[in-house]
C-alpha cells in the first residue's frame, strides 16, 4: 500500500505578519480597555473632590503626545481614546453640535456658515458667555464669538473668557462688515422711540448716530440683537425699537425707521471659532496667533521689544478686560511653530510661564463678505 503524504504550504511572509497584527490588536484592545476603566477611576476622584468630568489640561497633554507620535492621524487617535474614556462610541456618533449666539439669522449665525457650512447640527445659545461654557464642557464641538468691533472696540466679556477661563483653542476668524437698523413695530419717523432693545455692544456701535437723531432714548440690553428684535415684535409697543441686521427686522416683519447708523463703511466685527484645546493646525502661510500675557509679570514695553527684536509684527494688542491683574491680548503675524514667531514666544516664556497661546489659525480674507444678505 503506497502512503500519500500530503504537504501543507507553510504560511507565506505577509501571513505570518497578519499573525502578528492579531497579537499586537488583541493587547491593544486589552490596554484600551483597561485604560477606560482607569479614566472612569480617575473621573470619579475628580467629581468627588468636587472637580469636573473632564480635565481639559491632561486632554491636551494626551493629544500633544499622540500628535507629536503620529502627526495628524495621531489627533485622531487620542481624540477617539478620549471619547471612550468619556463612555463615548469613538465612529459613528452624530457630530458635536457647533454653537454660537442665536437666533440663526444673527451676524453670529452668519460666521459659523461661513465656518463651518450649512446643514449641520448647532446649538443656538442666548449669549457667547454660554456659547464658550458649552464648548468648555463638551456639548458643543466647536463655538462662534464675537470678539471686536472697529467702532466699539473690544468684546470685553469675550476676551476676559478666553484669556483667563477654561482653556479653550482659537482655530479661525472671519470679519464680518455689519449692518444695523432701527426698526419698529410700526412704519413711522423714529421721533416716537423712548427704548432701544439690543445688545450694548450693538448700541455702542452707533452711539454716534442715537446722540445725534434720539438723545433722549436709553438702551435695554438684550442678549443679542435679534433677541432684542423679538422682544420688540412681541411687544408691539411702537415706542420700543430693536437695533438689529435687515434680515432680522425682515423676518419678524418690523419696519426700518433708520438706517446707516454706523456710518460709512460699515463697522466690522471680527468673530473667532474656538474647540476645546487642541494642538495647532499646521502652517499655512498666512497665519494669525493670539496670545495672552499677564501684564502684571510682563510689563507692555517688554513684550514690544520681545516681539520687535525678532521681527514679529504686531497686528493688534489690547489691554485685559476686568481682571484686576490685566493681561495683554495680543495678535500677530505667523505661526506659533515658525521662526520667528517661535523664537519670538520663547524669549516671552523666559519673562514669565503664564503666557499663554490661544492658537494659531488662518488669518481672514480681508476682501468684504458677499453672497448672504445680513
Amino acid at each position: 500500500m503506497e502512503l500519500t503524504v500530503i504537504h501543507q504550504p507553510s504560511p507565506s511572509g505577509h501571513h505570518r505578519r497578519q499573525k502578528v497584527i492579531d497579537d499586537v490588536d488583541t493587547r491593544l484592545i486589552r490596554l484600551i480597555g483597561k485604560r477606560r476603566a482607569v479614566s472612569e477611576e480617575v473621573r470619579n476622584d475628580r467629581l468627588a473632590e468636587g472637580g469636573t468630568r473632564t480635565d481639559t489640561g491632561w486632554e491636551m497633554h494626551v493629544i500633544s503626545r499622540y500628535h507629536e507620535a503620529f502627526g495628524s492621524p495621531g489627533r485622531d487617535i487620542a481624540l477617539g481614546l478620549l471619547r471612550l474614556s468619556q463612555g463615548e462610541p469613538p465612529t459613528g456618533r452624530p457630530s458635536a453640535p457647533d454653537a454660537f449666539l442665536g437666533p440663526a439669522d444673527s451676524y453670529s449665525g452668519v460666521a459659523h456658515r461661513q465656518f463651518a457650512g450649512s446643514g449641520g447640527p448647532v446649538l443656538l445659545m442666548d449669549s457667547a458667555a454660554d456659547v464658550l461654557d458649552a464648548v468648555g464642557r463638551g456639548r458643543a464641538g466647536s463655538g462662534t464669538v464675537p470678539v471686536h468691533n472697529t467702532t466699539a472696540g473690544p468684546v470685553v466679556e469675550v476676551m476676559d473668557a478666553l484669556a483667563l477661563g477654561a482653556p479653550l483653542s482659537v482655530i479661525g476668524e472671519r470679519r464680518l462688515p455689519v449692518t444695523l437698523v432701527l426698526a419698529t413695530v410700526r412704519p413711522g419717523p423714529p421721533d416716537g422711540v423712548r427704548v432701544v432693545r439690543t445688545h450694548p455692544h450693538a448700541y455702542a456701535q452707533c452711539a454716534s448716530w442715537f446722540a445725534a437723531h434720539l438723545p433722549g432714548a436709553r438702551c435695554a440690553a438684550a442678549p443679542s440683537t435679534a433677541a432684542g428684535a423679538e422682544t420688540v415684535a412681541r411687544e408691539g409697543d411702537a415706542s420700543r425699537a430693536a437695533l438689529c441686521a435687515p434680515a432680522t427686522a425682515e423676518r419678524l416683519g418690523l419696519h426700518p425707521v433708520g438706517g446707516n447708523l454706523t456710518g460709512t463703511p460699515p463697522a466690522v466685527t471680527r468673530f473667532l471659532r474656538v474647540v476645546r484645546v487642541a494642538p495647532p493646525r499646521p502652517p499655512t502661510g498666512r497665519d494669525l496667533t493670539t496670545l495672552v500675557v499677564p501684564a502684571d509679570r510682563v510689563p507692555l514695553l517688554t513684550v514690544v521689544r520681545s516681539l520687535a527684536a525678532s521681527g514679529v509684527h504686531v497686528q493688534d494688542l489690547h489691554p485685559g478686560g476686568r481682571h484686576p491683574d490685566g493681561y495683554l491680548w495680543i495678535d500677530v503675524a505667523g505661526h506659533r511653530d515658525q521662526a520667528p514667531l517661535g523664537e519670538a514666544l520663547e524669549r516671552l516664556r523666559r519673562e514669565s510661564d503664564r503666557v499663554r497661546v490661544l492658537g494659531s489659525y488662518p488669518a481672514a480674507s480681508a476682501r468684504a463678505v458677499s453672497g448672504e444678505t445680513l
